[in-house]
């Protein structure tokens, strides 16, 4: 029974490839008719009339439901058709072999055009299926196999060699022609059904995007109403009060787009596959303890209580503490923005699997809760629980999907309970090797130590805006600062005067920030041995290495932040300090 459901929707295409040669057959039938007429058969004249059009009428009655696309025709429906097909085979190759057998030289011809062209129709009527072509066309191959045997029988034995021979290599070619139709008719389907799948993708994706565009933009006007509004108060030079006020809101809105920016990079390398794990020692309570300290103010302002339950005991890992913080501070994140009043819990902890040691950090909220049906896009991007909380938190529903997607490549996976109006409890889970204590160096006396001179510094960036950043981001060290706007410039100004420190742009057209240093480097000129620090967008582990390997001795994550730029310049000028004293 299952092959009459397999085989019905191929019978709706050979159904209208039958129906269109029924002209065909009636040209046959009449035909047939004036040779029995003309070898003087007058009898049997009125009977085959009759009974070619009746197997005409049964086909067409019996194709007519998969000719018309009203739900799926009945199983009896499908034995009819096949039927149809079946008794239309029979009646015209039994035909041809009854006038094979009259010898008669222009009758023997037209017996063998019938067999051949009622193959080829079928081929055309049974390219869907196999099953199809040998129903109709099986009584023409049983004819083809039965006129060598009717020329026994006749005691006809002349070119009765030859004529099996070819009766052979004609059933031979009629079966690979068909072979070979069928075969690229399947790769048709398959490759139609591909492309369409992809075009499903293709307009996916496109609606993806632009759901993304939509929402970033949406998102990012926030904070850039926010830095524009600042920035017009700070230049009308209101009260000082005001004006700290004003540039704390820049800083936070800043940060917020920052955050966006990078969840979006990180989704597009990992959809890209580009995404890079750093792997190194890491102790899991220090690490728990910075990222809880870290949104102990926002959690207080809020009028919320941050509980850390975590081992006292040391617990050194190895993998990558960065990308799990990013992950562990999405989800405290989260629970801040939902949690109206109550606390916020965080349990780390890690247990001995083997060689490994199985890492576990649970945020825990006191939330709403998510709603069953808001639970299925939880993870998607650019989906938020519903449209009341995107209106209500904002935000661009990518730092879920960003955490489960660090959590997995790590090996593990982002999970999530939350029991109807309960709250909710994301739980990290993944399998890390076990760490190595290490010392931490005592930078004191480098974070400590104040420009003690006018230091002289080149500042290289195609940017305009990015030039007047740092000079602004400088103005209360007191530098005296020279700017470029590409590699070839600064690779002109450190031939002519020196500089102390050069700041440099990794991504630049023409010679970039890596191929500047390692010009400089191989110059043996003036400044060869200056300080360079390198900054870029590009945050990877292979590029910061790309930066250190062309010779750069420093290197800063854009957007620079002025604390990190003045450890940086800390850093440079007490090198430079020691190596002359040596």
């Amino acid at each position: 029974m299952r092959f009459l459901d397999d085989i019905a929707p191929m019978l709706a295409i050979s159904a209208n490839e039958r129906v269109k040669q029924t002209p065909v057959r009636m040209l046959l039938a009449g035909l047939i008719g004036w040779i029995l007429y003309s070898s003087g058969m007058n009898a049997l004249l009125p009977a085959w009339i009759a009974w070619a059009l009746l197997v005409q009428a049964f086909e067409l009655l019996a194709m007519g439901p998969f000719r018309r696309a009203h739900g799926a025709p009945s199983r009896r429906r499908a034995i009819a058709a096949l039927m149809s097909t079946a008794l239309m085979g029979a009646t015209y190759a039994g035909v041809a072999l009854v006038i094979w057998s009259t010898n008669h030289p222009a009758l023997v011809t037209l017996s063998a055009l019938i067999v051949a062209g009622g193959l080829l129709t079928n081929v055309a009527s049974g390219i869907e299926s196999r099953a199809l072509f040998f129903i109709g066309g099986g009584p023409y191959l049983a004819v083809l196999a039965l006129m060598p045997v009717v020329k026994i029988v006749q005691g006809d034995t002349s070119g009765l060699v030859v004529m099996s021979l070819s009766s052979l290599l004609f059933v031979g070619t009629m079966l690979n022609v068909y072979f070979r139709v069928h075969k690229m008719r399947r790769a048709e389907i398959v490759a139609r059904a591909e492309a369409e799948r992809r075009l499903e993708q293709a307009q996916t994706a496109m609606a993806d995007r632009a759901a993304m565009a939509a929402i970033v933009s949406h998102e990012l006007r926030t904070p850039v109403s926010a830095i524009l509004a600042g920035a017009h108060v700070i230049r009308g030079e209101g009260e000082p009060r005001k004006r700290e006020e004003t540039a704390d809101l820049i800083v936070d809105a800043g940060r917020l787009m920052t955050g966006m920016l990078n969840d979006l990079l990180d989704h597009s390398k990992m959809e890209a596959g580009a995404m890079a794990l750093e792997a190194r020692d890491f102790e899991l309570g220090e690490m728990a303890r910075d990222t809880a300290r870290f949104w102990t103010a926002p959690a207080t302002e809020k009028g919320l209580t941050l509980d850390l339950v975590c081992d006292d005991q040391p617990v050194w890992l190895k993998g990558d503490p960065y990308r799990l913080r990013q992950i562990v501070n999405n989800l405290i994140s989260n629970a801040i923005k939902f949690t109206p009043e109550g606390k916020i819990r965080i349990v780390a902890g890690a247990v001995s699997q083997g060689a490994l040691r199985r890492l576990t950090l649970t945020v825990i909220d006191q939330g709403a809760g998510i709603a069953p049906e808001a639970m299925r896009r939880l993870f998607t991007p650019f989906a938020q629980g519903s449209a009341e909380v995107a209106r209500t938190y904002g935000g661009t529903g990518l730092g879920l999907t960003v955490s489960r997607e660090l959590a997995r490549l790590m090996g593990g996976d982002l999970t999530v309970d939350s029991p109807p109006g309960q709250g909710a409890a994301f739980t990290l889970c993944v399998d890390l090797p076990e760490g190595q204590p290490t010392e931490v160096e005592d930078q004191g006396a480098v974070s400590a130590l104040t420009l003690t001179r006018r230091i002289k510094v080149l500042a290289v960036d195609d940017h305009e805006i990015n030039r007047r950043t740092i000079a602004l981001v400088l103005q209360p060290l007191d530098v005296d600062l020279t700017t470029a706007s590409d590699g070839h410039v600064a690779l002109l100004l450190l031939e002519d005067r020196p500089f102390d420190v050069v700041l440099m742009d990794v991504n630049m057209p023409g010679i970039d920030g890596n191929e500047t240093t390692r010009r400089l480097r191989a110059s043996g000129g003036l400044n060869a041995d200056v300080p360079v620090i390198g900054f870029s967008a590009g945050t990877e582990s292979e590029q910061v290495t790309a930066c250190y390997a062309a010779g750069m001795t420093d290197w800063l994550a854009k957007p620079l932040e002025p604390k990190k730029l003045y450890e940086a310049l800390n850093r440079a000028t007490y090198a430079g300090a020691r190596a002359d004293a040596a």
